[in-house]
């Protein structure tokens, strides 16, 4: 039998977080079917990703920056990572501001206990090892080429789903809201990022030393583990949505009444 080589950053991360991926996708899933009855309760999900997205693209944007006095070698690396076609920022803002419409809302700066304690934990581990910001960019730029598309076609065979805004047709609609899983190149190129980003990754995983490969190893488990808290806590922010808000169903908020999303979504 043919000895395989010593398995590429990449693939140790996959390796290494494959539990706390199962967990998140099970979770992710399974509220799936339940955002997609309103879309009032999709758009938190999208808010709470969305100070992610924003935070860690700050912090990558920050640390190329001329004023940055970051080891050069690192540096170097973010840079190569780094393409502007794959930033979700802006990608994010639309949707938002497609499902808020006339409701404000802010990405400035959270205001929930799970959300704001993410968005702190990831610009302090950042500005300490500035090598952790691969983890984030490969944690979820590699899950929008996944489970983003199946997302996507989710929401394309949900019914009524999509707001009515500004005499937009269905097919408008529909582009509106799914801008997180569009990428700005030409149609057909999108898995040329993927293969990019991971083409890069390789290249450059030799020059980083091995306790910042463990560190970045060790980071991607947080990242999981974060993903589940922000994801409970959303269980929360949506039940109390359904048992306030008149544009639910009466269907809906009777089923659900004060019971917290995740024993609704499991009792079904």
């Amino acid at each position: 039998m043919e000895q395989q080589g010593p398995l590429g950053l990449a693939q140790q991360i996959n390796a290494s977080t494959r539990e706390g991926h199962d967990v998140v996708n099970r979770l992710i899933m399974s509220r799936l079917a339940l955002g997609l009855q309103d879309h009032t309760l999709y758009r938190e999900g999208l808010l709470s990703f969305a100070f992610v997205f924003k935070t860690f693209e700050e912090e990558w944007a920050s640390l190329m920056s001329s004023s940055s006095n970051i080891d050069p070698r690192i540096k170097t690396i973010l840079q190569n990572l780094y393409s502007t076609p794959l930033l979700r920022t802006p990608q994010l803002t639309k949707d938002l501001l497609y499902y808020f419409g006339s409701t404000p809302f802010s990405t400035e700066a959270p205001t929930t206990i799970q959300r704001t304690a993410y968005v702190a934990h990831i610009r302090q581990v950042v500005a300490e090892k500035p090598h952790l910001l691969i983890s984030y960019a490969y944690i979820y730029y590699m899950a929008l080429f996944a489970g983003g598309k199946i997302v996507k076609y989710q929401m394309g065979k949900a019914k009524d789903f999509f707001p009515e805004r500004y005499g937009m047709t269905e097919e408008e609609r529909y582009t509106a809201g799914t801008n997180l899983f569009s990428f700005e190149v030409e149609q057909g190129k999108e898995e040329g990022l993927r293969t990019s980003f991971k083409g890069a990754l390789s290249d450059l995983e030799g020059t980083l030393t091995v306790e910042e490969r463990n560190d970045i190893i060790e980071e991607s488990k947080a990242i999981f583990a974060n993903n589940v808290l922000i994801i409970k806590e959303l269980d929360q922010i949506c039940s109390y949505l359904v048992a306030t808000s008149p544009s639910m169903s009466v269907k809906m908020a009777s089923r659900m009444s004060d019971r917290p999303l995740v024993e609704f979504i499991h009792s079904e």
